[in-house]
């Protein structure tokens, strides 16, 4: 039988951060605080680094055994209690894999998203149109309003109640030898240039004058978290999302040095879309 190796979700790791840096602040060792809260110190050091299960019961107990305000206790306990991702997720969770849902639950907490494409439109910036012509072509065949469904929702959401700020650096060879129809390249065209101008969003293109460059393997994203200082990076393969058995930061700063700046990769967005319209087909 296959081994599902699965890493803690961010919800789980940021808790156990929290609940070491108070243990600390106590300067209580795992044994002496194992021993306070009647606990195993093995037990207390798996939860402590994301692996154990709790429950928000179980951590409304301990924050109460060491005496924490209960402003914090109650963030906590609320963070405790949302280990499965956010509600949209659920009507999915039946049909993905359970790595998938983590890495998605994952996304679904970042606040920033750093995200390369080549070849394909990251996933966070498709257009309904380009998303679903992505879609059509899937194989084995997909359901396309379920991943249609499944995807609006990943882009709309809101980490911790705020507007996620995304980070994208495209290859700029597919936006030149793009496939598809000309009306579904020039919606995305237009919907980078959409975010790029939303006050959040930054859209950058790495020129085709660049040659070989950093990214070449694929594309990735390297997610960012309010609070806490991990980053967790995720590929795109043919098979679908994965994590990355790497931190690909370094990756993506070697990117930004070979990138255009944000107001030249618009300049070039626009020239791309300028010459999709000057081939529209003109009425009859």
């Amino acid at each position: 039988m296959p081994v599902d190796y699965r890493a803690p979700n961010i919800n789980a790791r940021s808790l156990g951060q929290h609940l070491r840096k108070i243990r600390e602040l106590l300067e209580l060792s795992y044994l002496d605080a194992a021993s306070h809260l009647g606990r195993n110190a093995d037990w207390l050091a798996r939860v402590e680094t994301g692996f154990g299960q709790v429950t928000p019961a179980e951590i409304g107990e301990i924050l109460d055994a060491y005496g924490v305000p209960r402003k914090i206790r109650d963030v906590l306990v609320d963070l405790a209690s949302r280990p499965d991702g956010p509600p949209w997720l659920a009507g999915h969770v039946g049909r993905l894999k359970a790595l998938v849902r983590d890495l998605y639950t994952v996304e679904s907490e970042s606040s920033l998203v750093h995200t390369f494409g080549i070849a394909r439109m990251p996933e966070l910036v498709r257009c309904e149109a380009y998303a679903r012509l992505v879609f059509g072509y899937h194989l084995p065949r997909l359901d396309v309003e379920q991943e249609l469904d499944l995807l609006r929702n990943r882009q709309q959401h809101r980490p911790g109640g705020l507007p996620r700020t995304l980070d994208v650096i495209l290859d700029g060879y597919m936006l030149e030898r793009h496939n598809g129809p000309a009306d579904v390249i020039r919606a995305q065209f237009t919907h980078l240039l959409d975010l790029s101008d939303d006050g959040r969003s930054t859209v950058r293109v790495i020129p085709t004058s660049n040659g070989v460059h950093a990214g070449l393997h694929g594309s990735f994203d390297v997610f960012e978290f309010p609070d806490i200082t991990d980053r967790i990076s995720v590929v795109y393969t043919a098979l679908g999302i994965d994590a990355s058995p790497v931190d690909l930061w370094d990756t993506w700063k070697k990117l930004e040095e070979v990138a255009l700046s944000p107001e030249d990769s618009r300049a070039l967005l626009e020239a791309h879309r300028d010459a999709l319209n000057r081939k529209r087909p003109a009425p009859r």
